[in-house]
């Protein structure tokens, strides 16, 4: 479940932030990609421990909640969408983003109506990488999990460590299967981008054989 809720707003932040860096021109453009890159580089450890210092006391008191888990899964995973993004966007022509302006779309209906249809392979990679490596996360979870959530490769290696390793082999199947069917799933909503003139040709050349 947290990892279902964590998926979704990693993606959508990770290209809205793309979008950000590969389309606008902005004074700390730089800057503000190395800040958006450098979680990827931090252990999981070290997130953990910072998460629970930083989040431990009020008025911001989030150790031991679901929204934890939630904004540890999204802050960690992102840079995977903004580079996928970003290797996405830079294959469109900026000429489709100048069409939509002139035609009197704001930045908005155009990443929305223009961009994002083309964008399918970087959300279904961006998709796909945030729910697996939620599910399967230790390192910084270990420290943000607590009795009411917990997650599931916290509770599989509670059991290797107590010595169930019947159950732990139970539990890690099951894992391998709901990551598998959630893969085909995302694949399935989101679907492949699809060039209408492209195939509107091959319409054409079917029509006229």
């Amino acid at each position: 479940m947290v990892a279902a809720a964590a998926a979704p707003l990693t993606a959508l932040l990770g290209l809205l932030i793309a979008y950000l860096l590969s389309r606008q021109e902005f004074a700390g453009r730089r800057a503000f990609e190395f800040a958006a890159m450098a979680s990827f580089a931090v252990p999981g450890t070290v997130v953990g421990v910072a998460y629970v210092l930083a989040f431990n006391t009020p008025p911001i008191e989030l150790t031991g909640t679901a929204l934890i888990l939630v904004i540890s899964f999204v802050f960690r995973n992102m840079p995977v969408g903004i580079r996928a993004g970003i290797a996405a966007m830079s294959q469109i022509d900026k000429s489709l983003d100048e069409a939509s302006v002139t035609l009197g779309a704001g930045a908005a209906t155009t990443l929305r109506r223009v961009i994002l249809p083309l964008l399918r392979p970087a959300v279904v990679a961006a998709l796909v990488y945030s729910f697996v490596h939620a599910v399967t996360a230790v390192s910084a979870v270990i420290f943000l999990a607590s009795a009411r959530y917990n997650m599931a490769t916290v509770y599989i290696v509670g059991r290797v460590e107590a010595g169930e390793f019947g159950l732990a082999i139970a539990y890690s199947s099951v894992l391998i299967v709901i990551v598998s069917a959630a893969i085909l799933v995302i694949q399935l909503l989101v679907g492949e981008r699809r060039l209408g003139r492209r195939g509107a040709v091959a319409s054409g050349f079917q029509a006229a054989g």
